[in-house]
């Protein structure tokens, strides 16, 4: 018999089917609890992400720019939902 961890969001696959899938998934807000993020950190971090990308701009204008719009096709929404938690308070 399989005990349901009690911290975790649960994801039915596969319901209507004789053996559904479980799959539980721990929510981005108990990371930033457990790993203790702070707004100073992560402002340093984003400071010198910006830094870094003015200074790769001054080197390769057009690889900076893909890199750019890769970075906020994948890295934004899921900021977004790690986020919306994280400011709220969880």
């Amino acid at each position: 018999m399989i005990v349901p961890p009690k911290d975790r969001i649960e994801v039915v696959l596969m319901a209507d089917q004789p053996n559904p899938t479980h799959l539980w998934l721990q929510s981005t807000t108990e990371l930033a609890r457990r790993y203790d993020f702070n707004k100073e950190k992560s402002f340093r971090v984003m400071a010198g992400a910006v830094a870094l990308l003015l200074f790769m701009f001054f080197l390769s204008p057009g690889g900076t720019v893909i890199l750019l719009l890769l970075s906020l096709i994948i890295f934004f929404p899921l900021s977004l939902v790690g986020m919306a938690g994280y400011f709220r308070g969880g």
